[in-house]
């Protein structure tokens, strides 16, 4: 006969719970050997190259050391790869191989290493590297402050104010974050006024339009993209209502009679109809591109003392001999040296990494996943009209495709399982 008194007890409660895995932290000498890095290529300068060749042998050590978690990440971000694989081969076609072996290596290094970044450093670490980085860069750019109107200790005025511009994004966007420490976020916030009187000093209204127009996305973002994200099915509804209202300003705009908006925005913004002689150099990428249409003329093929149409385009805008410009585009810039099938391998990459970042924020709006995808934003526009996102290590390359990368959520919490909770009743 069973006692009584144990058939009154209830049975403990089992309580369903989610069970994640921590989150995992770079060591705090890792993240500051990758700031060192980032602070090397935020400066590219010639003083700083002994530094930058001490840096890319430290984190091909670190690649080696983190295999197992890079490697994967390599063969899963296969994209990027491609066009670097194309301009190393462009060596054997290129006119001017003095100089191609070492620019192919670097070509190649350079989505190599910031997959190593992406496997090391969570988002919100990646942007806490590139703001210290930051820092110091504009710290060091202070000291040339009589110069800044000629770009400083840069090459040139826009390349410094597009430097600034990532100080400001960046700065604020550590600002609006809650999960950086307080002291963290107004030193962020002091930095981004200095950064906007270096840009403004610049006179770089392009980067400044920029500038202002992603402080107030983020700040959007902020305010109001996080009660919007708990309301089921709002985001989609949102992101497509603002889709429409754009596309019907344009089609509005575009069909007025005598219309002389676009005129009167490049006259705002410091700019003419032929964006400060580009569409000029666009015209010889044309010319270029039109000889060698497939695989274009490789590596350092076209901006070389030697290539007669470069020295015409130095000429007529009043620069020295051999000066090595860009074509103002880094679609142009990709399919004059590599050809259509190197600007498709280019348009490929960048798709794959938009199309990452953006899914990334819209599973997790969160302040570090809004700046990725600002940046990318910016970085993406300015292509049509900067070849920056067309080079080896520099921010800009490396803001474009981070943001794919970070899509795999490499170190951040993960979901392992629903375990089970049982309620002590003692």
């Amino acid at each position: 006969m069973p006692d009584p008194q144990i058939s009154h007890l209830q049975p403990p409660r089992v309580i369903p719970v989610n069970v994640y895995e921590d989150a995992r932290k770079a060591p705090a000498w890792e993240q500051a050997f990758y700031t060192i890095w980032m602070f090397t290529i935020f400066l590219p300068i010639d003083a700083f190259q002994p530094i930058r060749n001490i840096c890319i042998a430290g984190l091909l050590g670190m690649l080696i050391v983190h295999r197992a978690q890079a490697l994967p990440l390599i063969v899963k971000a296969w994209p990027l790869f491609l066009l670097p694989i194309l301009g190393a081969f462009s060596v054997f076609w290129t006119p001017y191989p003095a100089e191609a072996p070492k620019n192919a290596i670097l070509l190649l290094l350079t989505p190599t290493l910031l997959v190593l970044l992406a496997a090391r450093l969570r988002a919100i670490e990646f942007l806490r590297v590139v703001m210290f980085a930051a820092w110091l860069g504009t710290l060091y750019t202070a000291l040339f402050f009589a110069t800044l109107p000629a770009g400083g200790p840069y090459a040139q005025k826009n390349y410094l104010a597009f430097h600034m511009m990532i100080v400001i994004l960046v700065s604020l966007g550590t600002f609006l974050n809650e999960e950086e420490p307080l002291a963290l976020r107004l030193v962020g916030l002091a930095f981004v006024p200095v950064a906007f009187v270096f840009q403004y000093i610049a006179g770089s209204a392009t980067s400044l339009v920029f500038a202002v127009v992603g402080s107030a996305l983020l700040i959007m973002v902020k305010l109001v993209w996080g009660g919007v994200s708990k309301v089921r099915h709002m985001r989609t509804m949102a992101l497509t209502l603002l889709a429409t209202s754009v596309l019907v300003i344009a089609i509005t705009v575009l069909s007025l009679p005598n219309n002389t908006m676009v005129d009167d925005f490049f006259a705002l913004v410091g700019k003419d109809s032929t964006l400060t002689g580009r569409t000029a150099i666009w015209e010889a990428a044309e010319r270029v591109s039109a000889d060698h249409p497939w695989f274009g003329v490789g590596i350092n093929g076209f901006w070389n003392p030697m290539t007669g149409i470069a020295q015409t385009l130095n000429e007529n805008d009043h620069k020295p001999f051999g000066t090595a410009l860009s074509f103002h585009s880094a679609f142009w810039e990709v399919r004059v040296h590599y050809g259509l099938v190197g600007l498709g391998f280019f348009i490929l990459a960048v798709t794959w990494a938009g199309l990452r970042t953006v899914g990334l924020w819209l599973r997790e709006g969160s302040v570090a996943n809004s700046i990725l995808l600002v940046m990318f934003t910016v970085i993406l526009v300015s292509c049509f009209t900067e070849s920056y996102a067309a080079g080896f290590h520099s921010m800009m390359v490396y803001f474009l495709y981070y943001g794919g990368l970070a899509a795999f959520g490499i170190g951040e919490r993960k979901f392992v399982g629903v375990g089970k909770l049982v309620e002590n009743t003692a």
